[in-house]
């Protein structure tokens, strides 16, 4: 009855110990990626004069940033931005053919 006794008295420890190692990965999982998962505070993209953001879109892991106005002024842009850092990884100009 003794060995009876202490088995389930182990078993409780183990539960108890289990649970705090799970409670554990929680919290340092959670405060970890508090503050990698916010991305990138501020970033500025240029646009010429006169041309207006007409959509942003996050598509296959990047911002997707579509800019209108005045062709002849180069307003036509598709902008691709890194969401993490907020640096510009490449930016699409369409111009008028002459």
């Amino acid at each position: 009855m003794h060995a009876l006794k202490g088995f389930v008295v182990f078993m409780g420890l183990l539960i108890v110990a289990g649970l705090a190692l799970v409670v554990y990965a929680m919290v340092t999982r959670v405060s970890d990626g508090a503050g990698s998962s916010g991305g990138f505070d501020a970033t500025t993209v240029p646009l010429p004069a006169g041309c207006m953001l007409a959509e942003a879109r996050i598509e296959a892991g990047r911002l997707i940033l579509r800019a209108e106005g005045p062709a002849e002024r180069g307003c036509q842009q598709v902008i691709l931005l890194d969401p993490e850092s907020g640096k510009v990884l490449g930016r699409v100009t369409v111009v008028p053919e002459p």
